[in-house]
């Protein structure tokens, strides 16, 4: 996920999609971290109990426990509370720095093995989120001091008898996996939730304006290759600006709503339809010019036969003007196909409107 929207000076704007996805992936991490680490402190627990203690006393080791769990407990729940209250702006060094952080803690909380340096990773992970290269080598750097400074720490403070006990690694081990994965699927998850919400149309659900032209590159892309039939249209519904002057915005994104229904009804394996924007629809086919013809006077004869109520009872129905674009070999890019079909659908509003012109 990468970074997107301006940039003010050096300050990266994040959108609020992207902050609170960033969000949740920090969130659902920490609590990962948390759950993971009570589980893999009671498997240490009770090889210890069937081993017995040696020289670590049980007071000390229940100590460590609980301290290591309310500090990254209360860490989880201070960064749910001041994202709530504050609006933090999770930009890329605050977000390495809150995981650095709790890793950090992580590894200081442990002292028993050398096995759970393997956490010295989890930053590494987080740049995945990121897509700085920049940040990811230097990331790579401090983890690998992190993961030293872990490993020179419990050689000095712990007995060869613990940091050399299979079991006591091999539950280290098992748990850093674990932790890794979780937090490694809570990133794919909602980064894909982040490129659905912002390739897609909040209003209508329908894929917008930017995944519209990258959908039509990419097929001008294998048009060029193959030559197979290509065809664009461009629908505006007829005089929306009095809908909306008459009956109010909701009403209009009613008939918006409506509209955008019959688009995904008409949409086929052959057929990427989206909202280019405001009031004005389009689709990307597969298809001849005869059939695109077709599939354009279907829309618009579906849309003049809606019944739409407003709010008092009244029954309205409006029509809607399409313009259909073929594509050619002469065609420098996708932007330049389309504005064909854009003269085309004003050339039906110029000649009576609610028809379909080529």
């Amino acid at each position: 996920m990468g970074t997107k929207g301006k940039k003010k000076g050096i300050v990266t704007l994040l959108s609020k999609e992207e902050r609170d996805v960033r969000y949740d992936i920090i969130k659902h991490s920490l609590w990962i971290i948390v759950k993971c680490l009570f589980a893999l402190d009671a498997a240490r627990f009770v090889v210890l109990l069937l081993y017995g203690f040696g020289d670590i006393g049980l007071f000390l080791i229940l100590a460590e426990v609980v301290a290591t769990h309310v500090v990254l407990l209360g860490a989880a729940l201070i960064f749910e509370k001041c994202y709530m209250r504050f609006d933090l702006s999770l930009n890329d060094w605050s977000v390495l720095l809150i995981i650095n952080g709790v890793t950090i803690l992580a590894l200081m909380g442990d002292r028993w093995t050398r096995s759970l340096a393997f956490l010295s990773v989890l930053p590494v992970i987080f740049c995945m989120i990121l897509k700085d290269i920049k940040l990811v080598y230097l990331q790579i750097a401090v983890s690998v001091v992190m993961a030293f400074a872990d490993f020179v720490y419990v050689e000095k403070v712990e007995s060869s008898l613990w940091k050399d006990h299979m079991l006591l690694n091999l539950s280290s081990v098992l748990c850093a996996v674990i932790l890794l994965s979780g937090v490694v699927i809570q990133i794919r998850k909602y980064t894909h939730m982040l490129n659905i919400q912002t390739t897609l149309d909040s209003l209508t659900r329908l894929h917008n304006h930017e995944a519209f032209y990258r959908e039509l590159d990419r097929k001008m892309a294998e048009y060029k290759k193959c030559t197979s039939p290509l065809s664009v249209l461009i629908a505006d519904i007829d005089n929306f600006k009095k809908v909306n002057d008459t009956y109010g915005h909701s009403y209009g994104d009613k008939v918006l709503k409506v509209l955008a229904g019959i688009f995904l009804e008409e949409e086929s394996e052959r057929c990427f339809v989206a909202r280019y924007g405001g009031e004005e629809f389009a689709m990307i086919m597969d298809m001849s010019q005869q059939d695109a013809v077709t599939k354009a006077q279907t829309i618009r004869r579906r849309f003049e036969q809606q019944q739409i109520p407003t709010d008092s009872g009244q029954v309205n129905s409006f029509t809607v003007s399409i313009g259909v674009a073929v594509c050619k070999p002469d065609f420098a890019s996708g932007r330049q196909f389309f504005e064909k079909a854009d003269e085309a659908m004003y050339r039906a509003k110029k000649t009576g409107k609610n028809r379909v012109c080529l």
